[in-house]
């Protein structure tokens, strides 16, 4: 039977082109990337969402886009893609890594249901299993092509990308966790998202996993899963914009980003032991920073370099005991055994600030970081990396 797209006066030179051109329609627009870049594309996903375009903002550092780790940063209810890979621009320089924020527009991916909730039902305030739509209508299920076509684009090396998410991203990063955990992605970085979906069965989806069709095999994936749940200890104000509030999230989460969030990991971590299988999930608490995404993001980048810098033979966890941490001068550590000759001291955007040199061993090795201003910075040492907060 004749086809349409290759009759049968061309060539096979011409139908290999053709069969090119449409391939590279189905994942995205003509799109070159290159180092030291900034810019965007439309991104089209593969049937059924292929009528739904998702335009992607990007940065490029320079460097070898080959092996350059990949961070993805999804928006909150705004909307805004191209803030939110403005949010990575500098730390993304400075440690040599790329960023993609995908925009998903109120056209193509309206209300909550489409965005934040994934499009795992068409109602997600009233699931049902008439309502849950197939996997390839997941909005979730557009962020691995996506990391794919962007392999593609700069011939790849890249197994795993790393992803962070603010207010309305973080909802969308971790319900992407919750049901497609085994993607491509590492790490998940959820920063203030407003309120969640709770792995427990005494609520209805989209606040608890009762009616939410999620099996008990894929949650035991996603608790395996590196979930950071990332709170600003300041993000307590119950009448913030755009949170939601009703008798059910109210009741089961609190009234406030900061004990929603807490009650999450709480609950997650309450779930995991009833059901005796391993919690990779982290809580980390941050001080003076409220619902802020650019602090957030900051403060984010020591996961993500986490990440990174493991890929690369970096262990930020050996037995090696630093103190006092906080400090307003000096830090110690027992250099006798380990001999280190040197140590670099970077900021929170990964700028090198400071390096030490040591002539000598000792049990009580030295580290002057008075003159350095407050705030977060990591000691690399060797194959560790070390946060310090400096008061």
């Amino acid at each position: 039977m004749e086809n349409f797209l290759f009759k049968s006066f061309f060539s096979n030179r011409t139908k290999i082109t053709i069969c090119v051109l449409v391939f590279n329609y189905a994942f995205g627009i003509a799109q070159t990337l290159n180092p030291n870049t900034t810019g965007s594309f439309t991104y089209v996903p593969a049937v059924p969402l292929n009528t739904k375009p998702v335009e992607v903002f990007y940065h490029i550092p320079n460097g070898n886009m080959a092996t350059m780790p990949i961070l993805m940063s999804f928006h909150g209810s705004d909307r805004n893609g191209s803030d939110y890979r403005d949010y990575w621009i500098s730390m993304a320089d400075a440690n040599g890594f790329m960023v993609f924020a995908p925009e998903f527009s109120d056209i193509y991916y309206p209300t909550g249901d489409k965005y934040q909730s994934g499009n795992i039902f068409d109602d997600g305030d009233n699931p049902s299993l008439a309502k849950y739509n197939p996997i390839n209508e997941w909005t979730f299920s557009i962020i691995d092509p996506l990391f794919e076509y962007i392999k593609l684009d700069v011939s790849g090396l890249q197994e795993v990308y790393n992803a962070w998410g603010h207010s309305g991203g973080a909802q969308f990063l971790h319900r992407f966790v919750e049901y497609l955990p085994n993607s491509k992605l590492d790490i998940a970085v959820c920063s203030n998202s407003g309120w969640y979906t709770v792995p427990e069965y005494a609520y209805n989806f989209p606040y608890g996993l009762n009616e939410g069709q999620l099996s008990n095999e894929t949650l035991t994936t996603a608790f395996s899963k590196k979930l950071i749940v990332h709170l600003g200890l300041d993000d307590t104000d119950p009448n913030s914009a755009g949170l939601r509030h009703n008798s059910v999230v109210d009741t089961q989460q609190g009234l406030f980003r900061l004990v929603r969030g807490r009650y999450f990991f709480n609950s997650s971590e309450t779930t995991s032991q009833i059901m005796s299988i391993p919690f990779n999930w982290e809580k980390h608490e941050i001080v003076g920073i409220g619902h802020d995404a650019q602090a957030m993001a900051n403060d984010a980048l020591q996961y993500i370099l986490q990440s990174t810098l493991s890929s690369l033979g970096f262990n930020r966890k050996e037995s090696v005991k630093f103190y006092p941490n906080p400090t307003s001068n000096c830090i110690y550590f027992d250099n006798s055994r380990l001999q280190y000759k040197q140590g670099e001291l970077f900021n929170i955007t990964g700028g090198l600030v400071s390096v030490f040199n040591f002539d000598s061993y000792n049990s009580l090795q030295e580290i002057n970081i008075s003159n350095q201003p407050a705030g977060i910075y990591f000691l690399k040492l060797g194959h560790m990396l070390i946060k310090l907060i400096k008061t």
